[in-house]
């Protein structure tokens, strides 16, 4: 659960208000009338919160979560990459060019420490994989890489609480 010290220097946030982003985490597609029976409020002031969050920056979009192996992606990969030189953001934005049909680039995060990316990827075969490791490498920024390989994941919002 998001707790209150987390809360921007904006405005410190209720309690209703972290239990309200705590359900739109879990499900973004909740609705009003399901929100105002668990957060005991009318549908209007939930809705008012909402905007509110919304106008505040706190709440910045709604997303979906995908079942990536459903869609024949059933490898999960992290690929650390160092970079010899120049700007990480470029990079970063070239690396997410590389995503095909066969291997999805669905995140690329600028990191500290020995590593300068690390990229989350998405493939449907080993063989998809590897190629989308050799294009990253082909770079000539690029001077090393590591693959981890992912067996399982849990999400936040596999575990309701309380």
């Amino acid at each position: 659960m998001i707790q209150p010290d987390a809360a921007p220097p904006i405005r410190k946030l209720d309690a209703l208000d972290l239990r309200l982003l705590d359900e739109l985490r879990r499900n973004a597609r909740t609705s009003a009338e399901e929100l105002s029976r668990v957060l005991a409020l009318s549908r209007p002031a939930v809705r008012d919160r909402m905007r509110r969050l919304e106008r505040l920056g706190i709440l910045v979009g709604y997303t979906i979560v995908v079942d990536w192996e459903a869609l024949g992606y059933p490898i999960l990969a992290f690929i650390w990459v160092r970079t010899g030189s120049g700007n990480c953001d470029e990079h970063a934005r070239s690396v997410m060019a590389l995503s095909n049909d066969a291997a999805v680039v669905d995140e690329c995060h600028r990191v500290t420490g020995e590593w300068c990316l690390l990229v989350k990827v998405h493939a449907r075969t080993s063989r998809d994989l590897a190629d989308l490791l050799d294009a990253i490498r082909e770079s000539p920024q690029v001077s090393a890489t590591a693959t981890t390989l992912a067996l399982s994941t849990d999400r936040r919002s596999d575990f309701r609480t309380a």
